[in-house]
């Protein structure tokens, strides 16, 4: 690959004549290598910037999310409640199920 010393000058050239079809191509590629430079850097500054904030270190004071053994389990009372709630449930269900709802005709 031959690297070209006096490449502002030929891309002032292609731009001054841009309805030669040698500096349309010219102008593209150069564009094309643009946007590929462009794109390249984006993806090394996303990775580095995942990188950096995946190995900083956490907080000291965050608390745990899950607390283990904070509450304790349910008494008598609290479970009879519950399936109270459940018998109640089940009642309305078998009610609404068997007795369909009244709609008004549309037409």
């Amino acid at each position: 690959m031959r690297i070209d010393h006096n490449l502002h000058i030929r891309i002032r050239d292609a731009y001054a004549a841009s309805h030669e079809p040698e500096a349309v191509h010219m102008l593209g590629r150069i564009y094309w290598a643009l946007l590929i430079s462009l794109l390249a850097l984006m993806v090394i500054g996303s990775v580095s910037y995942g990188v950096w904030q995946f190995l900083q270190p956490l907080e000291a004071d965050v608390e745990p999310s899950v607390t283990v053994g904070a509450r304790k389990g349910l008494n008598r009372a609290e479970i009879q409640k519950v399936l109270e709630g459940f018998d109640v449930r089940s009642s309305m269900y078998e009610n609404r199920r068997v007795a369909p709802i009244p709609v008004k005709d549309p037409s």
